[in-house]
């Protein structure tokens, strides 16, 4: 059976297409699994390492300007570490203390349960954003986990 070369040619342009939708696909991949990780990161070395090498290239800048720079970035991304770490610790304590005193008298007491498990869940995955691994970990036996918890109320 012959095929004519107008099929040829549709399933030649759809092919391309594929191929080139299936690299872009995968080129974000790895932009969003290795790359943004460490220019969003900015508290490991390696994060540090990634940004200042990315500006030092961008401004090509030589030997001695990137000794001069680089304490310069680290400095700045710890300042910043710190900046985000006090509003994400000051954001936590504003949903305990005002919106949880607000709505726990609303809650019958197995919805109250409910909100204290999802509430600590929420912490313990939202936890990596604010702990710096090297700096402010407590100790395992700290009891840390217990520290945002739902008022009890006898409603």
């Amino acid at each position: 059976m012959k095929v004519s070369p107008k099929v040829k040619a549709g399933c030649g342009v759809i092919t391309v297409f594929a191929l080139g939708f299936f690299l872009g696909a995968m080129a974000l991949l790895f932009v969003i699994v290795r790359v943004v990780p460490l220019a969003e990161g900015w508290r490991s070395e390696k994060s540090k390492e990634f940004i200042a090498e990315h500006l030092s290239k961008q401004l090509k800048l030589n030997d001695s300007q990137r000794a001069e720079f680089e304490p310069i970035i680290r400095d700045v991304l710890e300042k910043r570490w710190a900046l985000r770490r006090d509003y994400l610790l000051e954001d936590m304590e504003m949903l305990e203390q005002e919106l949880v005193t607000r709505v726990d008298p609303i809650l019958t007491e197995p919805q109250r349960e409910k909100a204290r498990k999802m509430l600590e869940r929420w912490r313990r995955d939202h936890r990596f954003k604010i702990v710096d691994p090297k700096k402010d970990a407590p100790p395992a036996d700290s009891g840390d986990s217990e520290r945002l918890t739902i008022p009890e109320t006898n409603s």
